[in-house]
C-alpha cells in the first residue's frame, strides 16, 4: 500500500510501528487513533480549516485501508453529528467549551456520542421520551454510535413540541447511581465501532447542559450529512475492486465525478436545503456493479461477502421520509 499522510493503518503491525497496537482491540479502537487522525487533520473541517469536501476525500481515502470503514464511520459521525450539533449550539465556536476538546487533540482524547434513537421511536422525534424535569434527566437512548468509547452523548429529549440536546457524562461504572441501564456493543457491520444502550432515571445535569433548544429540524441536516458521508464510504471501501473490474471501476468513477461536482461548490457548514438538492445520493449503480461482480442476486446479498456492505443498504424511516419528500417535490 503506499503511504500518504491519510493511509493510517500502512505500518500497522510493523515491528515498532508507532501506530497503536489497540486497533483490533474493540473497547478502545477509535479512541486509539483520534490522536493520528488530529495530526492527519481530520478535523479540520469542523475547525473551520478546511471545506467539506475535503473532509470528505480524506474520509474516503480512510475507507480504503483495511479495518477502515469502521475508523471512518466513527470519525464521520463525531464530526457530522456531534460536531454538527455544536456549531449549532450555544458555543458554536472551537474552544467556547470544553467539550471542543474533542476535535482539538487534546490527551487524553475526548469522545462524543449523540443519542437520538429509542425504543418504538420509530425514527420519529416527536416519539421521543427523554425528558428533563427540575434539572433531572430521565430517558433511554437504544444505539448511540461511538457511545461504547464515548465520554459525553448529546441527549436529545422532549419537552412539549421542541427537542432540547443536553450534554450528558457517560458514567464509566454500570451500576453508577441513576443509571438503570448501560450495555456496550458491536453490529456485524462495520465491527470495529462501539454501540452504547443506556438507560437513566433522574440522572442530575450541570445547570449550563443544555446545548440546543430544539433539535427538530436540525435532525434532517445531520442525517443527511451522515447519507452523503456514504457516498465517500463506498468510494473508498470500493477502491480495490475497481483495479480489478473495468465496469464497477466505470461507476465508481462515475460517482467520484458526482461527488466533485455536487460538493467542491459548498463552503463553510452544509445546509439541509443544499444537502437535499442532491438527494437520494447515486450510490445504486455503483453497489450494483460491485453485486454483479461478486454474482450476486441483489446488494442486500452482499453482506455475505462482508458485512460492511450492510452500511450502504440499510434504511432507516428518515431516509425512506426523505426519498418520498423529494419525489414529491419533482412531481409536476
Amino acid at each position: 500500500m503506499n503511504e500518504s499522510p491519510y493511509h493510517l493503518f500502512s505500518k500497522y503491525g510493523e515491528k515498532d510501528s508507532i501506530y497503536p497496537k489497540s486497533v483490533l482491540e474493540k473497547n478502545d479502537f477509535y479512541r486509539s487513533w483520534k490522536p493520528y487522525l488530529f495530526a492527519s487533520g481530520f478535523y479540520d473541517f469542523i475547525l473551520g480549516k478546511e471545506s467539506y469536501f475535503e473532509f470528505q476525500n480524506k474520509i474516503s481515502t480512510l475507507a480504503e485501508e483495511p479495518n477502515g470503514v469502521s475508523l471512518a464511520l466513527s470519525c464521520m459521525v463525531e464530526v457530522n453529528v456531534a460536531g454538527g450539533i455544536l456549531l449549532h449550539s450555544k458555543y458554536p465556536n472551537p474552544g467556547s467549551h470544553f467539550v471542543w476538546d474533542a476535535f482539538l487533540g487534546v490527551t487524553p482524547p475526548i469522545i462524543l456520542s449523540v443519542g437520538v434513537s429509542e425504543p418504538g421511536f420509530e425514527g420519529k422525534i416527536k416519539k421521543l421520551q427523554s425528558s428533563v424535569v427540575s434539572g433531572k434527566l430521565t430517558g433511554i437512548k437504544s444505539f448511540v454510535t461511538n457511545g461504547g468509547e464515548a465520554n459525553f452523548v448529546f441527549w436529545v429529549t422532549k419537552s412539549e413540541n421542541e427537542n432540547p440536546v443536553y450534554i450528558v457524562p457517560i458514567p464509566k461504572e454500570s451500576n453508577f447511581p441513576y443509571v438503570i441501564l448501560k450495555e456496550s456493543f458491536h453490529t456485524d457491520f462495520t465491527p470495529h465501532v462501539s454501540h452504547l444502550k443506556i438507560q437513566v432515571k433522574d440522572l442530575p445535569l450541570e445547570a449550563e447542559s443544555l446545548l440546543i433548544e430544539d433539535y427538530g429540524e436540525l435532525g434532517m441536516e445531520l442525517r443527511l450529512k451522515e447519507l452523503c458521508s456514504l457516498v465517500s464510504l463506498l468510494i473508498g471501501k470500493t477502491k480495490v475492486l475497481s483495479t480489478i473490474d473495468s465496469d464497477l471501476n466505470r461507476e465508481r468513477n462515475k460517482l467520484i465525478q458526482w461527488r466533485e461536482s455536487f460538493l467542491q461548490g459548498f463552503e463553510g457548514n452544509p445546509t439541509k436545503e443544499m444537502l437535499l438538492e442532491g438527494f437520494p445520493y447515486p450510490i445504486l449503480p455503483l453497489l450494483l456493479s460491485v453485486t454483479k461482480y461478486y454474482q450476486l442476486e441483489k446488494p442486500e446479498d452482499l453482506k455475505t461477502i462482508d458485512p460492511d456492505w450492510q452500511l450502504f443498504v440499510w434504511e432507516d424511516s428518515l431516509t425512506k421520509y426523505l426519498t418520498q419528500l423529494k419525489k414529491r417535490s419533482q412531481s409536476p
